[in-house]
């Protein structure tokens, strides 16, 4: 396999890159109004204009935030719920967890796979579909001899059986 990067790769990279922005400046807030009862007031009092309230929380934020986050939060604080933003950052970081999101790739044998075997296949899959794979192996006699794949919705069937309906099927033709 290739020592460059791929694109999959580098889409990870970017995508990590965007989402520790808003997980950690939106950290940075909720940890302020825990700690800050007075501020937490303010954030909360619609006498307060809404600059005034964002320039308070831009100056807890350590590095400021940053243009994005400060209209997320400007949107909050005009809807009257910036009370969300601790609810906000747990969704957010239960979703960032879920990402990437793993492929199942159910390879199905018609006799047990050795270690090794396992290994050189997940190697080849892994060259052929990205890194971001889960692997599920199975058994099926029915099968006689070969493999059945499926990763997402695509299948290559290698087996016997797949094989022998095919050819039935040409030959039904």
């Amino acid at each position: 396999m290739s020592a460059q990067a791929r694109p999959q790769d580098y889409a990870q990279a970017i995508y990590d890159l965007a989402l520790e922005e808003w997980t950690r400046q939106l950290g940075d807030v909720v940890r302020a109004l825990n700690e800050d009862a007075a501020l937490e007031a303010a954030m909360e009092d619609a006498k307060v204009g809404v600059g005034e309230r964002l320039r308070r929380l831009d100056r807890v934020t350590p590095g400021g935030l940053s243009e994005r986050v400060h209209k997320f939060l400007g949107t909050l604080l005009e809807a009257g719920q910036i009370d969300q933003t601790d609810a906000i950052l747990v969704e957010l970081e239960r979703l960032v967890q879920r990402q990437p999101r793993l492929e199942v790739a159910r390879i199905t044998s018609a006799v047990p796979l050795t270690p090794d075997e396992q290994a050189a296949l997940r190697d080849k899959l892994v060259e052929r579909f990205g890194a971001d794979l889960e692997f599920q192996f199975e058994v099926d006699r029915s099968l006689l001899g070969g493999i059945h794949l499926r990763v997402g919705d695509r299948v290559i069937d290698g087996s016997v059986a797949g094989k022998l309906a095919a050819l039935r099927d040409r030959l039904t033709q």
